[in-house]
């Protein structure tokens, strides 16, 4: 189950690479704090970004491209700001020179500069956003418009969750939304919201989705230390 990456503490690894981070431009990319991405890297620019992490910092980030990328994409087409720092979980190198990797994302960076490079990849100088710490009593409303939001959009009466309860709340939209099947897009909004406002707003509004709910009320066991848990027997609601 993914684990949320603290973000009030970076190790080495991710100081190095906030300094010099080798990108990995997607269409829709996303990769959100805590979750798995399973990736086939075949292109050689790509290969050789592999080695490198290989042989020093396991940590890459994805990043989003930008509508219009195709006219560019064997050179330097541009990218969202925002993107997801993620450490390599696992390796699978194949016989033909590809590998199969997992990333597991650790926080939010922004691209602060991209940095000229004799690398056939592109790097960029990264600086972190993890979410702004709020207010007792503003972080305390987040928290409740959250949980009275989901109550309202599951209608189960085995949905239980605790008001008084105290956890991260951009933290558990981005769990929720790392385990729901959500089209790139959705995801990708997702990331490049760094306000946790936002994202709360945003999940909200995908809830309205009958799909959404049903998945998300399937997974509500495995967010136990958020407070949000099932009364036995099989979910139920989600119309």
């Amino acid at each position: 189950m993914p684990r949320v990456a603290r973000r009030d503490c970076y190790s080495r690894a991710v100081v190095s690479a906030l300094v010099k981070a080798p990108l990995f431009p997607l269409p829709d990319g996303a990769l959100l704090p805590g979750e798995f991405l399973s990736l086939h890297v075949f292109e050689p620019r790509y290969r050789a970004m592999l080695e490198d992490a290989r042989k020093g910092s396991p940590v890459i980030a994805i990043a989003t491209l930008l509508p219009g990328w195709e006219a560019d994409y064997a050179g330097t087409p541009a990218v969202a700001d925002i993107v997801g720092l993620g450490r390599m979980v696992k390796d699978r190198p194949q016989p033909d020179g590809t590998s199969d990797i997992v990333l597991q994302g650790m926080l939010r960076a922004e691209i602060a500069t991209e940095l000229d490079s004799d690398k056939p990849y592109r790097l960029a100088g990264l600086v972190p956003r993890p979410d702004e710490t709020l207010h007792a009593a503003e972080a305390w409303r987040l928290r409740r418009e959250l949980l009275l939001g989901i109550a309202g959009r599951l209608h189960s009466r085995a949905f239980r969750y605790d008001l008084t309860a105290v956890f991260d709340v951009g933290a558990l939209v981005d769990r929720i939304a790392g385990l729901l099947e959500l089209q790139s897009p959705l995801k990708v909004r997702i990331m490049q919201a760094i306000d946790p406002v936002s994202r709360v707003e945003l999940l909200l509004a995908l809830l309205r989705e009958k799909e959404h709910r049903q998945q998300l009320l399937a997974l509500i066991p495995s967010l136990h230390d958020f407070s949000l848990e099932l009364d036995g027997g099989p979910p139920e609601g989600g119309a």
